[in-house]
């Protein structure tokens, strides 16, 4: 059928048909201080036990422990023979009636059973005494090696970002370089012959594409790399001749804006058909992104997407972002959705067709509670729409979709 309107889905449809379509891409290696954030390219196992050795959890002395014993009775001694700060790599030995003294985090030597803080100790010259009390005490304060994590154990699963707290566990586990998929690269072109190019003056009938600022900012957000960005005139010839050259580029994602709406829906798709594109599909059951346009040149996907910021905005969160997480092996892509109640009324202009509508969540009384979001205001989400209603009232529980705010997040 020919029929735009005939040929749309659903949301939900059009994030898998996107997310099927994009596998992981490449392997790179990275420095571990950068990898905060990127996505392995397999699953991150322990390379050496954490910790590594045997060392001193307390400032002290370590010995070879003696008997048990109880209040009052005498402490034993023990001949100091040297001593080791963090650091020192050297392999000592303890032999009976011996004790060195240790700092925090010093390897410990060879038959020592416990390190005895120092303040439960007395030295006189180069005696150290220790109460039997402390010597029968359970707590050897040595940090044994591997006790935390043992080599070979899993650190970060494949799918999965790599958080601050699991970066500070490679580094404990011996890495220095991280396998990573490599950040999918993002070209963009905004339509219109009211917007003017990088070398052309400002004057009446003529702006400047808020989409680029928006797209820039939203690209760097979901974790890609900006390759090229353009403006180009509501021409057929000047639309196909920039996806030709980007699609030639070897960037990953194509994505335009403008040109989608009644009266110019041809202008985009009539340019990707002339570049040899395949659409996957041409329109959505859903208000904002009614006409957006999916589909492939060559190895690069293409999202054909409507001119308003605030619908290219939502249809970031919902579609793009989905693709540029599933080419980086990401293992959930699609926006997070939880249940919250409305704090006000919601009136919607018109039934027919589901709608997202730009929300703030936030929680009261131990629920999460969601409001539509005010001009200017930041929303933190989009608020679930059904198309059979104008109006949804004040404490209804509706469904949320969360903006992706971390990799955690969804």
């Amino acid at each position: 059928m020919d029929n735009a309107i005939d040929q749309s889905i659903n949301l939900k449809t059009a994030q898998q048909l996107i997310v099927n379509a994009c596998g992981a891409l490449g392997e790179e290696r990275i420095a571990l201080a950068e990898c905060l954030n990127r996505f392995p390219a397999k699953a991150l196992t322990a390379l050496e036990p954490l910790p590594g050795y045997n060392q001193s959890l307390r400032d002290g002395y370590a010995v070879a422990r003696g008997e048990s014993g109880g209040a009052g009775e005498p402490a034993k001694s023990f001949r100091i023979v040297d001593e080791v700060a963090a650091g020192d790599t050297r392999n000592l030995a303890l032999s009976p009636g011996e004790a060195v003294r240790i700092m925090t985090g010093g390897l410990i030597p060879l038959h020592c059973e416990s390190v005895i803080p120092q303040e439960d100790c007395e030295v006189v010259n180069d005696t150290v005494g220790v109460a039997a009390t402390a010597l029968g005490l359970n707590n050897t304060f040595i940090h044994a090696q591997g006790s935390e994590i043992a080599k070979g154990e899993l650190i970060v699963p494949q799918g999965l970002a790599i958080s601050p707290e699991q970066q500070i566990l490679l580094a404990g586990v011996g890495y220095e370089t991280v396998p990573v998929v490599r950040k999918p690269g993002v070209s963009f072109f905004c339509t219109g012959s009211e917007l003017l190019v990088a070398t052309e003056e400002r004057r009446a009938g003529k702006k400047y594409s808020a989409n680029s600022h928006l797209l820039q900012g939203l690209i760097a957000l979901a974790g890609a790399e900006l390759q090229e960005q353009k403006s180009v005139q509501d021409d057929p010839d000047a639309v196909a001749g920039i996806l030709g050259d980007m699609s030639r580029s070897g960037c990953d994602i194509i994505i335009s804006t403008g040109g989608m709406g009644p009266g110019k829906f041809d202008l985009i798709e009539e340019a990707f058909s002339r570049v040899g594109g395949k659409v996957i599909y041409r329109a959505l059951n859903l208000r904002p992104g009614k006409s957006t346009l999916f589909g492939v040149i060559g190895r690069t996907f293409f999202f054909g997407m409507p001119g308003p910021p605030p619908a290219v905005h939502l249809l970031f969160n919902e579609l793009i972002q989905p693709a540029i997480l599933a080419l980086q092996g990401a293992k959930r892509c699609v926006p997070k959705e939880i249940k919250a109640y409305l704090r006000e009324d919601l009136y919607l202009p018109r039934r027919g067709l589901p709608r997202l509508k730009g929300g703030f969540l936030s929680f009261k009384d131990g629920n999460c509670v969601v409001r539509p979001s005010k001009r200017g205001e930041a929303a933190n989400c989009y608020i679930v729409c059904p198309a059979t209603r104008r109006h949804l009232r004040l404490e209804e529980k509706v469904t949320v979709h969360l903006f992706r705010l971390s990799p955690d997040l969804g």
